[in-house]
């Protein structure tokens, strides 16, 4: 349902000088509920970021803890990895994640080339499915 819907129903199950029944408000009552669940769910339920040492050459994993456990393991992590330093050498990484659980997730991360990592960040959100 879309604010525009909610409200139509709103202004037509509520009316000002009507008598409302009970289970006309409550069909309001729950639209709004479920308008507000929809919103909910595209939110952001985690943000963060983690400090990446120098990566070798076969890669690494690093792990994303949480600062509070979600109900479940079933979210989408959204990120990047971001130089604050030299990005000729931060520059040839990616990443994959791994290993969600309700607490964090773990992310691995290769480089293309053998250089020497500095001032590398990977800043991520989750979000429910």
């Amino acid at each position: 349902m879309t604010k525009a819907e909610v409200q139509a129903l709103i202004d037509s199950k509520l009316a000002s000088n009507s008598e409302i029944l009970a289970e006309e408000h409550r069909e309001v009552e729950t639209a709004i509920l479920d308008y507000i669940d929809d919103i909910l769910v595209s939110m952001p339920v985690v943000k963060g970021s983690i400090t990446l040492t120098d990566i070798p050459t076969n890669g690494k994993l690093f792990d994303c803890a949480f600062p509070y456990a979600l109900s479940s393991n079933d979210y989408i992590v959204t990120g990047s990895l971001y130089s604050q330093g030299n990005l000729s050498t931060n520059g040839n990484c990616y990443y994959t994640v791994t290993g969600k659980t309700a607490s964090g997730f773990a992310i691995f991360v290769k480089e293309t080339s053998n250089t020497t990592q500095d001032s590398l960040k990977f800043d991520y959100v989750v979000f429910n499915k």
